[in-house]
């Protein structure tokens, strides 16, 4: 009997103490910090934003900028392990951007490393799609490219005055009406992906081409096995 008793508060000291874990990071003060850099999406810049750190209920519990002279780069410490942090970066050139980041229970200091493009918001701007979403000559969302878009609806959703276009282009020029239909079907799969995602269709126009972007065109030369020329997509700020 007497060893079950042993036993028992053994079982009971082992649970009282995993579970005090995160108590004891508090109690020893163990904080983690957030570091990254910050870049502009189009010219891959460096840019300096303004950065407001808030915690689970609300409370702003840090402010900062990244620094444009030192590749974009920014620092937050001070994050309490086990809690979650909603991170707003802000400048009057871009579009407003935030991270929720939940740092992880630890009772040991931690460095978390978040890069981040920012979009420009100035009118006529074109933010490309930076992987294409679709195969060669198809208008269906590829497999594994809602990841990439949802980044992006979440970047407009978080923007809801600014209204934008969509506009794809096709792999060739060898026939103009079937690029005309195929951009359209193209532009048309990423607005019905950004309406599922709670983005307003009144906020959104669709633009078709029949010719190659000029800006990218197919290379000129014959590209690596497995490597196609597909056209890009971007998003224009109206």
């Amino acid at each position: 009997m007497r060893y079950k008793n042993i036993i028992t508060l053994l079982l009971v000291t082992i649970i009282m103490l995993t579970s005090l874990g995160f108590a004891f990071s508090q109690w020893t003060k163990v904080v983690v910090a957030l570091k990254g850099n910050i870049f502009d999406a189009i010219s891959k810049q460096p840019v300096g934003v303004e950065i407001l750190v808030y915690d689970n209920t609300g409370k702003k519990v840090n402010q900062t900028k990244s620094s444009k002279s030192e590749e974009g780069y920014y620092y937050i410490t001070g994050l309490i392990p086990g809690n979650t942090y909603s991170i707003d970066f802000k400048s009057d050139e871009y579009l407003f951007e935030n991270l929720s980041v939940s740092i992880p229970n630890t009772d040991k200091y931690l460095e978390i490393s978040r890069d981040l493009n920012m979009k420009p918001k100035a009118s006529n701007t074109q933010i490309p799609i930076s992987v294409p979403p679709f195969e060669v000559n198809k208008s269906k969302l590829k497999y594994g490219s809602g990841k990439l878009l949802d980044a992006l609806a979440n970047t407009m959703k978080n923007n809801p005055e600014i209204k934008f276009s969509i506009k794809s282009y096709p792999d060739d020029e060898d026939n103009p009406k079937d690029n005309l239909k195929l951009t359209k079907e193209r532009a048309n799969a990423i607005y019905d992906f950004f309406v599922t995602y709670g983005i307003d269709p009144a906020r959104m126009k669709i633009i078709e081409s029949d010719k190659v972007d000029p800006k990218s065109p197919p290379p000129s030369q014959k590209r690596a096995k497995g490597k196609r020329y597909i056209g890009p997509t971007y998003i224009i700020i109206n």
